[in-house]
């Protein structure tokens, strides 16, 4: 039985890890993992789980994930327990050899849980795939998470089991492009406040992307209880994935507190220009799209003043805003009135199309 450990000399790593001690790989964000070409009998992984994972109470969040044999989703699951074994291909020594492209993904976002990938272990040998020719990098909230789109009735609230990441527009998006994508999204976070429900309700300081951009990620768990380490602990290289363009997705959450407060919207304006300064000074040879408008576009114009603004300090012009219509319930919705497979599907194309027009793709 060989033994390989989940880093870029082995797989194509898809999101942002951290290797422990035990050169465990821990995955937080939604689309992380890693993607290979096995040639052999066996391939089977070994997951470890979090706090999250081995506390029944938080069954609403245990790290969902799924496993792709030749592009078909042959397993998937929630990370019930500290650990588990997954057979991937199953076989001996004696087998016949087969080839197969291998993808692991967390399909749950990194606030509620972590996952952590053990060496693989096969009978056979591992190699990455190619990068393809596009690089993507999607910064967001709930909707790039994929919440809720495996929950038909809106009126039922959030668990990582109805959370979908390759249901979600970011991954359609990068499907149709034939690109690579990488997500940094967590679920009801903005720029200026977190969700609310009320413009009345104090402002959500604690819940802002643009302090965690620079890290790992963000979670309410830690990697493990022995060295103490979460997400958020944690330094991000930009140099070990630099996109061709990033969209950011950020204001939906952050409406729910400015609206009817002109002066809030003036200060979401002044905050979104100083966190696409981060972003551009984090990439600098990176295209920025900034998108809104599949749950709601109230806060567009200020958005798309935002990037004015970061146009005029920076003269850079590689930067463009792009507003969708708004979902309304023709096509269902998903959990907590977040958008339905459909919706997904037809922003991912208008996406899409969007990013050949900024590219020069036919």
């Amino acid at each position: 039985m060989k033994r390989f450990i989940v880093n870029k000399e082995n797989v194509k790593l898809t999101g942002r890890g951290f290797y422990d001690e035990d050169e465990i790989y821990w995955c937080a964000l939604s689309g992380s993992g890693f993607e290979c070409h096995f040639k052999g009998s066996s391939f089977t992984l070994k997951l470890v789980g979090d706090a999250a994972s081995e506390t029944p109470a938080n069954d609403a969040n245990w790290a969902r994930y799924a496993v792709y044999v030749n592009g078909i989703r042959t397993v998937e699951g929630l990370l019930d327990g500290i650990t588990k074994t997954v057979p991937v291909i199953c076989g001996t020594g004696m087998s016949a050899e087969t080839e197969a492209d291998i993808k692991f993904i967390k399909l749950s976002e990194c606030a509620m849980s972590t996952i952590g990938i053990c060496p693989i272990e096969c009978e056979g040998e591992v190699t990455p795939v190619p990068a393809e020719k596009m690089k993507l990098e999607i910064i967001g909230d709930s909707i790039t998470c994929g919440y809720g789109v495996d929950e038909y009735d809106p009126n039922v609230s959030f668990k990582t089991a109805t959370e979908d990441f390759t249901k979600g527009y970011a991954y359609k998006t990068a499907k149709l492009l034939g690109a690579d994508v990488r997500a940094f999204s967590i679920s009801g976070w903005g720029i200026v406040s977190g969700f609310v429900g009320s413009p009345d309700e104090p402002q959500k300081t604690d819940q802002l992307i643009p302090p965690y951009y620079k890290k790992l990620g963000f979670s309410y768990q830690k990697f493990d209880d022995r060295d103490g380490l979460a997400p958020q602990d944690i330094g991000w290289d930009f140099t070990e994935y630099v996109p061709d363009l990033i969209v950011v997705n950020l204001g939906t959450n952050d409406n729910s507190w400015c609206t009817g407060h002109p002066e809030r919207y003036e200060t979401y304006v002044s905050e979104y220009e100083k966190f696409l300064k981060t972003v551009h000074e984090c990439n600098p040879t990176s295209k920025i799209l900034c998108i809104m408008g599949i749950m709601l576009d109230e806060i567009f114009p200020y958005m798309e003043k935002a990037v004015e603004l970061f146009r005029e300090k920076t003269g850079y012009t590689g930067i463009s805003a792009m507003k969708f219509t708004p979902h309304d319930g023709k096509l269902g919705y998903g959990a907590d009135w977040h958008p339905s497979p459909a919706t997904h599907d037809i922003a991912a194309k208008a996406l899409a199309e969007k990013i050949r027009e900024i590219m020069g793709i036919n």
